[in-house]
């Protein structure tokens, strides 16, 4: 006899996102495996964001509490008592119909934490991800699974629910503690599109990155201080878009290395 299928759930946080959420919402029910709940964490909206929601078969919850990452998405998860939960940001559309099929197909395996969509082509990583390799490799800054399109098993979350002392960066730490417990971190490829895109984070992503790295004792994969420098020297005098991100970046993570080494000295005097 087949095994009972995995009950799968969606939770979308959202505050004045009536823009982007009727394409998400779409999308949801356009996949060939539909999500068995939705619930949608109504963070402040004063649109009628909540009515999309409710109007597309989901439920909505109510955050009154200023907004934080992690504990909001903690929130949203006790409200979904599915076996699996796919989050997807408000404004990131599944534009694969197979995207949830294929997400919970890497779930079969016992031992996965986590799978989400695969967002660049960075080759540092493997699409399946072991406490191994990132000892071997080392940890880089940008993510390693990502909660705006991203599935987890619950069971797991129970365990160990999402870092509320990180003001961002959750899905990375919680990521990580997965791998260190000896479990998998999968991505896969799939179609999607990110309808708006947030504010450079770099120097909280750096600094976050940097404490990660310590509390697991790995090595984190980038430039450095001095490639760092060099990279903000060089990209500083152009005009260009392009340009001026790059320059931010390696400066953001300049100041990010400098307050984490003088903090450590600190710890070590």
């Amino acid at each position: 006899m087949n095994a009972t299928p995995a009950t799968i759930g969606v939770v979308i946080r959202f505050k004045d996102s009536a823009a982007t959420l009727p394409e998400v919402l779409e999308a949801l029910q356009r996949q060939t495996r539909r999500p068995d709940q939705i619930v949608g964490v109504n963070t402040g909206a004063s649109d009628n964001s909540a009515e999309l929601v409710t109007r597309a078969g989901g439920t909505v919850v109510s955050w009154t509490q200023p907004y934080h990452h992690a504990r909001v998405l903690n929130f949203g998860i006790s409200h979904c008592p599915t076996d699996l939960v796919l989050v997807v940001s408000s404004h990131t559309v599944l534009k694969s119909a197979d995207a949830i099929e294929r997400l919970a197909a890497c779930m079969e395996d016992p031992n996965t934490a986590c799978a989400s969509g695969r967002w660049d082509d960075d080759p540092h990583h493997r699409d399946v991800i072991t406490i191994e390799e990132l000892r071997g490799r080392g940890m880089k800054i940008a993510s390693i699974y990502t909660n705006s399109m991203g599935m987890f098993r619950r069971a797991f979350w129970k365990e160990a629910p999402f870092d509320e002392t990180l003001v961002t960066m959750e899905d990375y730490a919680w990521a990580l503690d997965q791998a260190a417990r000896g479990r998998v971190i999968r991505r896969i490829r799939f179609d999607y599109a990110y309808l708006r895109q947030g504010r450079p984070r770099h120097f909280t992503f750096t600094c976050i990155a940097l404490r990660l790295a310590r509390r697991y004792g790995l090595r984190l994969a980038w430039l450095g201080p001095r490639g760092s420098l060099t990279g903000w020297l060089k990209n500083r005098s152009r005009t260009d878009p392009e340009g001026q991100e790059l320059a931010g970046m390696h400066l953001a993570r300049l100041r990010a290395w400098l307050l984490w080494r003088w903090t450590a000295l600190d710890k070590e005097v």
